[in-house]
C-alpha cells in the first residue's frame, strides 16, 4: 500500500483508536479527554474529536491528526509513524518501492549488503588489528553492532564470494562490483582483487539507511592512506551523504541542534559519548543540500571540524555556505586536541556539553580574528581591516545580522565614518562582489534613503534574530484573531475582496494560508473541509504558532454566521488590521529613527512618521 493511500486509511479510524493505544481517554460530552503528554499536565487538557478526526490541547496548544500525534509522543519521522500506526490499527504496510526498478542498481545494494555482512563476520573472528583499533579508539560493542562497523582481510574475500555466485545473477553481480569499484582490475596480472584489504570497514548509509559505499581505514604501519573512501558511482554520490545522517536525523529535531565533525570516527565517538545529533562530513566540503538539509531541520548549528588548517579553512567555507542560508553557526573548538574524538576521549561528557553551551556565534570569531592586537593608528590600514570584515560577512548580504556587525567592527577600529556612510560602504562592496563594479564615492540621496529604510523594515517585519539564528516572527493578535475566524468560518471566503483583505497581512504564512483556502474552499465539500485543511496545516511547512491557531479553529469549527454578520465582522476586521499595520509601521520608524545620526535621514523617517498620524487619524474617526 502506498504512503498517501495508507495514510488516508489512517484519517478514516476513528482517532481515538490510535490515541487510546498511548493515552487513558476518558469521555467527556462530544470529545474524549485525556492528559496532555506534550506538557506538565495536572488535569485533562487534551481533547479528542472523532468525528473531526483531530486532538487539541487547549493548555499548550499541541494538535493535530493521529500520524501527528504518533510523530510527536513517539518522536518519529512521519514513515516511521505510518509503520507503527498500521500495527497499532492492523493495517498492511509496505515500504515505498520504485515503480520501476534498474536491475543494476538493485544488484549494486544487493553486493554492498552482502560486503557488508561479510566484513561483519570477518571482524566477529577477531582479527588482531582490528581488536586492536577498537581498544585504542575505546569504541564499544555496542557501538561497533549499531554502526555494522566490520573489518576487509587481505584475502579478496568479497571476490570469492561473488566468484560462487552462480549464473546471470552472479554474472551480473560480478560486473557491477567492477562497476562501483568495490573490486577492481589489475590489468598486468589480468585478474581481480577487493579493493578495501587489511582496513576496518565503516558503512556509509544514506539517508534511508541503505548503504552507499564505505570508508576503509588503515591499521598496518606501511599502508599510505589512512582513509580511503568508495568511488563516486551511480550509486554514491559523497557530496549528497552526510556521514551518520541516518543515525542523527531524529536526535537532532529532538535537541534542535546539528553538530557537525569531519570523519566518521569522529561522528561515531559523539555518539557514543551520547552527542546522537551529530554528523559528519564526506571529506572537507558540504554540498548545497546537505546544507539545506540540516538547515530545514534546526538553524542550531555547530561547526566541530579539526583544529588544523585543513579543518579551520573547511569550516570558513561551510559557515559561508550556511551564512547563505540565513543561519549562523557556532564554534565547537576542541582545543588544545585536535578533534571531537581525542577531547572526549581525554577530557569527557561535560566538558564538551559545557563547550556546547558557551559556543560563539562563528562569524563572530571570524572578525574577531580580522583584528590586530592593538588597533593601527594608520587609517588606510584601518579601511583595509574593516575590508576583509566585509568579505567574512558578506554572504549574509545586507541582513541586519551583517550590517549590524559591520558598523560594530568599524566602531571597534576607531574608524569616525559614521554607521550611516560605514553602511554605504558595505553596500558598496556587495555590488562590486556581484557586479564588478568600480567604487563610488556618492552621499546617498533622500530617496534612496527612504527606500532604504522601507527595505529593512519590510526584512524585519517577518524575520527576527535570535542567538543569531533566523527566526520567524509569530503573527499579530489581530492576525491570530482573523485566522482563526476564517478557518472556522470559512464562509467568510466567499465575501471577501481578497486583494484588498491580502493586502492588510503583513505575515506571510498568514497571508499563503489564507490564499490557499481562498483557491480550494468552493472546490470542496463541507464534510471534508476539517480533514483537508488539517493536512494543509500539519503538512504545509507552517511553523508551530500557525498548527496551534488552525487546529484550534478546526475544533470548534461547525456553526455558521449569517451575511449581515459578516459583512460587520469583515469591515471591522479590515479597520482593526489596517490599523496594526499603521501603528506597527510607525513604532518601527520610531525605532529606526533613534539609531539615525544623520540629519537629513532623521528628516526623512520624521516625515514618514508625519504621514502615518494623519492616516492612524483618520481610521480612528471612521471607527468612531
Amino acid at each position: 500500500m502506498a504512503y498517501e493511500q495508507l495514510k488516508d486509511r489512517i484519517k478514516e479510524s476513528p482517532v481515538s483508536l490510535v490515541i487510546s493505544h498511548y493515552l487513558s481517554l476518558v469521555k467527556r460530552g462530544t470529545n474524549l479527554e485525556a492528559v496532555c503528554p506534550f506538557h506538565n499536565d495536572t488535569k485533562p487538557s487534551l481533547k479528542v474529536n472523532d468525528a473531526k478526526g483531530m486532538y487539541k490541547c487547549f493548555a499548550c496548544g499541541a494538535g493535530g491528526d493521529a500520524i501527528t500525534f504518533v510523530m510527536n509522543y513517539k518522536k518519529l519521522e512521519f514513515v516511521d509513524a505510518l509503520r507503527e500506526i498500521s500495527g497499532v490499527l492492523g493495517l498492511p504496510f509496505e515500504e515505498q518501492k520504485e515503480k520501476k526498478k534498474n536491475p543494476r542498481v538493485e544488484m549494486a545494494f544487493r553486493v554492498l549488503n552482502a560486503s557488508m555482512k561479510i566484513y561483519r563476520k570477518v571482524a566477529g573472528q577477531n582479527p588482531k588489528t582490528f581488536t586492536d583499533f577498537l581498544e585504542k579508539r575505546k569504541l564499544s560493542e555496542e557501538t561497533v553492532e549499531r554502526w555494522q562497523i566490520g573489518y576487509a582481510p587481505r584475502n579478496n574475500v568479497l571476490l570469492n564470494y561473488l566468484d560462487s555466485l552462480p549464473g546471470a545473477d552472479g554474472q551480473l553481480a560480478r560486473e557491477v562490483a567492477l562497476e562501483i569499484k568495490i573490486v577492481r582490475h589489475n590489468e598486468d596480472r589480468n585478474s581481480h582483487y577487493d579493493f578495501f584489504r587489511d582496513r576496518v570497514m565503516f558503512p556509509i548509509h544514506d539517508h534511508g539507511g541503505q548503504v552507499r559505499g564505505y570508508s576503509g581505514r588503515a591499521v598496518l604501519p606501511d599502508q599510505q592512506q589512512k582513509y580511503m573512501n568508495s568511488f563516486e558511482s551511480f550509486i554514491f554520490d559523497k557530496g549528497s551523504i552526510l556521514f551518520g545522517f541516518f543515525f542523527a536525523k531524529t536526535p537532532i529535531r529532538q535537541a534542535d541542534r546539528a553538530i557537525l565533525v569531519e570523519g566518521n570516527i569522529d561522528v561515531i565517538t559523539m555518539h557514543q559519548f551520547g552527542f546522537t545529533e551529530t554528523v559528519g562530513t564526506m571529506g572537507t566540503a558540504l554540498s548545497d543540500s546537505s546544507v539545506r538539509l540540516l538547515s530545514n531541520l534546526t538553524k542550531q548549528i555547530y561547526l566541530g571540524l579539526d583544529s588544523d588548517a585543513a579543518g579551520k579553512k573547511a569550516m570558513q567555507r561551510i559557515n559561508a555556505d550556511f551564512l547563505g542560508h540565513g543561519v549562523l553557526p557556532r564554534y565547537l573548538t576542541f582545543d588544545p586536541h585536535k578533534d571531537p574524538d581525542e577531547f572526549l576521549v581525554k577530557e569527557g561528557r561535560l566538558a564538551l556539553l559545557e563547550r556546547i553551551e558557551k559556543a560563539p556565534i562563528y562569524l563572530d570569531v571570524l572578525i574577531e580574528e580580522q583584528f590586530p592586537e592593538k588597533v593601527p593608528e594608520n587609517t588606510d590600514v584601518k579601511l583595509q581591516i574593516l575590508q576583509q570584515v566585509f568579505a567574512v560577512v558578506s554572504p549574509l548580504k545586507e541582513h541586519l545580522s551583517a550590517t549590524e556587525r559591520v558598523v560594530n567592527a568599524a566602531k571597534g577600529l576607531n574608524l569616525r565614518s559614521d554607521p550611516a556612510t560605514i553602511l554605504e560602504g558595505y553596500k558598496e562592496f556587495l555590488s562590486r562582489q556581484k557586479e564588478k563594479l568600480p567604487l563610488r564615492d556618492e552621499r546617498p540621496k533622500l530617496a534612496a534613503v527612504e527606500e532604504t529604510i522601507q527595505s529593512e523594515l519590510e526584512e524585519a517585519r517577518n524575520l527576527q534574530v535570535e542567538g543569531g539564528s533566523q527566526v520567524l516572527v509569530p503573527p499579530s493578535k489581530s492576525e491570530r484573531l482573523v485566522l482563526k475566524e476564517i478557518l472556522c468560518h470559512p464562509e467568510f471566503l466567499t465575501h471577501l475582496k481578497v486583494d484588498e483583505f491580502l493586502a492588510t497581512i503583513g505575515h506571510d504564512e498568514v497571508k499563503r494560508l489564507i490564499q490557499w483556502l481562498v483557491k480550494i474552499y468552493l472546490e470542496i465539500d463541507d464534510a471534508e473541509y476539517v480533514s483537508i485543511v488539517q493536512d494543509e496545516l500539519q503538512y504545509g511547512g507552517y511553523s508551530k504558532s500557525i498548527i496551534e491557531i488552525g487546529t484550534d479553529a478546526l475544533f470548534q469549527y461547525g456553526n455558521k454566521y449569517n451575511e449581515k454578520v459578516i459583512q460587520r465582522m469583515l469591515k471591522d476586521y479590515l479597520l482593526m488590521l489596517r490599523m496594526d499595520q499603521l501603528k506597527l509601521k510607525r513604532k518601527e520608524l520610531v525605532e529606526h529613527q533613534k539609531t539615525s545620526l544623520l540629519q537629513f535621514e532623521v528628516d526623512a523617517i520624521l516625515s514618514e512618521i508625519a504621514k502615518l498620524d494623519k492616516e492612524i487619524l483618520h481610521l480612528k474617526n471612521t471607527d468612531s
